[in-house]
């Protein structure tokens, strides 16, 4: 998340008084630092991303996406919006929480070679509920915590963007986030782990191949709902100013034993995606409050 310091009106407003002070009028007062442990009530920026992200879960072909993507945080009291979803809205206490979790998958085009014949898939949007249990918080944004989440999916035809459901997927995971090895570095490192579970319907959308589909290489298949893949996935990311910041990110996917992985279509047990963005905070609120 590499941000780029971006001077909004207000500030070159206060450093043209700053130097028409030195010129002999009236100079303007400095701003006093945030108090320790607040934040910007809103930021807004974009999220500048390069990822190379298998077609699916258990796919030998992958994608390469360059994109940019605008983001929002909103620190209020009733609702908070930062990278990890919505959180905040039902409940929020010293140690549980709850949240919106999202998730998703790109769509997959006709040219790979595992589906050939078979329709093209669209986009996957998961949205749901989730529980956080915090076994450590310190600062403005450094937290250790469990997290238990149910989201249903929905596809989206690729031409004409018509919503399908397509079950429920969920899973519970251990999270690091946003640790410090010293509390004034500018790198700060991430860490999550977990199991995935899925309906039936969920894993047939990706996985299943009917009776039409089948080929000398490709057997017909129907998947069960269960256990659906363990994920491990590390962050590092380096504050160059406090409006500009790189990141790294890795994950690695693991089917064995997936309720799923028999299918035709499961060409690797072990997925890797990788990525980079620089993050750059266009706007923040003036108003700051307490992070947490």
């Amino acid at each position: 998340m590499v941000r780029t310091c971006l001077k909004r009106v207000g500030r070159l407003a206060c450093i043209a008084l700053a130097g028409y002070g030195c010129l002999g009028g009236v100079a303007a007062e400095p701003v006093p630092p945030p108090a320790p442990g607040t934040a910007p009530l809103w930021e807004v920026g974009l999220f500048n991303a390069a990822a190379s992200v298998p077609d699916y879960r258990g796919s030998d072909e992958r994608t390469l996406y360059v994109l940019p993507v605008p983001y929002l945080i909103y620190r209020g009291e009733l609702l908070q919006a930062n990278r990890d979803g919505v959180r905040g809205i039902f409940y929020k206490g010293s140690r549980v929480e709850t949240s919106l979790s999202f998730s998703g998958n790109p769509p997959v085009s006709n040219g790979n070679a595992a589906r050939a014949g078979m329709p093209q898939l669209g986009p996957v949007l998961e949205a749901g509920p989730a529980l956080r249990y915090y076994l450590y918080r310190e600062g403005v944004d450094e937290k250790l915590y469990l997290q238990a989440a149910v989201r249903g999916a929905a596809s989206f035809d690729i031409h004409n963007l018509h919503p399908s459901y397509e079950g429920l997927r969920g899973g519970l995971s251990l999270v690091l986030e946003d640790f410090r090895l010293r509390p004034a570095s500018t790198w700060r490192f991430g860490l999550a782990a977990g199991v995935d579970f899925s309906e039936a319907r969920y894993n047939n959308y990706f996985y299943e191949v009917t009776a039409d589909q089948v080929q000398p290489d490709r057997s017909e298949f129907h998947s069960a709902g269960g256990y659906s893949g363990f994920s491990c996935s590390a962050y590092t990311i380096w504050d160059l100013t406090p409006h500009f910041s790189w990141t790294f990110y890795t994950r690695w996917d693991n089917l064995d034993g997936a309720v799923y992985v028999e299918s035709p279509l499961v060409r690797e047990r072990n997925n890797f995606v990788v990525g980079t963005a620089i993050i750059w905070t266009l706007w923040e609120s003036e108003t700051y409050v307490h992070a947490h």
